[in-house]
């Protein structure tokens, strides 16, 4: 019986460290009374395994704000296009790479900038560029939730509501 309790308890201590916090793209606040025209989204090269992650979620949200009637993939020369990049402007991060010898249980400050563009272009030419910028600092360890994930929820939800003020992109009849 020890033997078991023993086993379970390095079971959930393993659990918990190579877990870590979710950092799931919750959904956004705006919500769209009206459906745009077809709209194609690009969100950029995807690179490795967290991009993927990443763009799955954003057009997640994305769809399930309502204001999409059609939301394919890549850019189209013809129709409406929405390009939202997420540029770094930031440099290395050494203190980060520091906590890597920590196995990131010690919380180490570093400081973030995050960044997103939203561009909107009809038959291939740009009618407006949103920019939008997060910076900060926080603390970086395995137990500590990323800022980037809140800051690009806030950051699409901004873009969102500007771009429904702006009417940029049509309705649908």
């Amino acid at each position: 019986m020890n033997r078991q309790h023993l086993a379970a308890a390095a079971l959930l201590g393993l659990t918990l460290l190579t877990s870590g916090c979710s950092n799931v793209l919750k959904p956004l606040d705006y919500h769209a009374e009206h459906a745009y025209v077809p709209v194609t989204l690009d969100l950029g090269p995807i690179n490795n395994r967290f991009d993927e992650q990443r763009h799955r979620q954003m057009i997640g949200v994305l769809k399930d704000t309502g204001a999409f009637s059609m939301l394919d993939g890549g850019y189209s020369r013809s129709g409406y296009s929405l390009l939202i990049r997420e540029p770094y402007d930031g440099g290395p991060n050494y203190l980060g790479l520091l906590n890597v010898f920590t196995l990131f249980t010690f919380p180490m400050p570093y400081h973030y900038k995050d960044n997103l563009r939203g561009q909107v272009y009809k038959d291939g030419e740009l009618l407006k560029t949103y920019n939008y910028s997060r910076e900060g600092w926080s603390a970086l360890a395995w137990y500590v939730p990323l800022p980037s994930v809140e800051n690009r929820r806030q950051m699409l939800d901004q873009l969102m509501n500007e771009m429904d003020k702006d009417k940029v992109i049509p309705y649908q009849p």
